[in-house]
């Protein structure tokens, strides 16, 4: 029953995603794009803040401004800087494929840099997810969208700051570090719109609605993610984050009216096949003996 309880909460985790993800699209459509990371910094930022004064913590403590903390905390502003500008410019069923390649990116960087053993069989895994994520890039097609490399881009920066994360001091509450990130978030948003010369405006009608939704759907999004996470066992919940892909998709047809082609559906195939496979491995992993694959 716990397990089912949990693949519940993610899957309500991933709906929630797709939403917020379908909200700063529609928001970008006339607020500036750097107004909108910082009002979702802002917000997130007021919510942990006040969450860590709740359980009688210090939001910000000297020790997330340094360190795997704060390399935590920049690749969180980097992740949500580029999905923000990306997904302006991108089809939202593009945009939802690609973020689905961020496990394998860690599994990688986790034997890259951290000495994890990593089979071949999961080395594979990784490769044909590349390929996926290539088939959906078209990077030598004529309907190539030079913004998909910022999605890219960001989900290199997510696995960044889920690898950062596991070097994290076990001192350091997850409600501070979600008060760094935050603020690094409202930084980058503050920076890129001095360069960018695009000063905030007043938004109008259903504007508002979008701006606050992005900002106020990712709390539940969060807190329904880590309640998966603690209720049920990670090998049986941890793949129900795909089903992300099922909203995006979805929302991207019925809201925006895209077409899903088969270059599209195929990498997506083969993103969500090899990340579960690789989860699959992972699960069944001997602890005397390490990885065989």
């Amino acid at each position: 029953m716990n397990n089912l309880i949990g693949a519940f909460w993610m899957i309500m985790a991933m709906a929630c995603f797709a939403l917020v993800d379908t909200c700063i699209k529609l928001a970008t459509v006339s607020v500036p794009r750097a107004q909108v990371v910082v009002v979702m910094g802002a917000v997130g930022l007021l919510a942990f803040a006040l969450a860590a004064r709740a359980r009688g913590l210090k939001p910000m403590p000297p020790e997330i401004f340094r360190g795997p903390s704060l390399l935590r905390a920049a690749g969180e502003a980097g992740a949500s800087t580029c999905f923000v500008f990306s997904l302006s410019e991108v089809d939202l069923s593009l945009f939802t494929t690609i973020v689905q390649a961020n496990p394998l990116l860690v599994v990688l960087g986790a034997a890259l840099f951290l000495g994890e053993p990593v089979g071949w069989r999961r080395w594979l895994a990784i490769l044909l997810g590349m390929v996926g994520v290539l088939i959906v890039l078209r990077p030598t097609g004529g309907d190539f969208n030079a913004f998909a490399l910022l999605v890219f881009l960001g989900v290199l920066s997510q696995s960044i700051r889920d690898l950062a994360t596991r070097r994290v001091a076990k001192g350091i509450h997850t409600l501070q570090l979600s008060c760094g990130s935050f603020l690094a978030l409202i930084a980058a948003g503050f920076v890129i719109g001095i360069v960018q010369n695009t000063p905030p405006i007043r938004p109008e009608g259903m504007a508002w609605l979008y701006l606050f939704g992005a900002a106020g759907l990712f709390m539940p999004a969060i807190y329904a993610m880590v309640a998966a996470m603690r209720v049920g066992e990670i090998g049986f919940v941890a793949p129900f984050r795909y089903s992300r892909i099922l909203f995006g998709l979805g929302l991207g047809v019925v809201i925006f009216g895209e077409t899903l082609d088969a270059y599209t559906l195929t990498g997506a195939a083969l993103i969500v096949g090899t990340g579960l496979y690789s989860l699959w491995r992972e699960t069944r992993k001997r602890p005397a003996t390490g990885a065989t694959g």
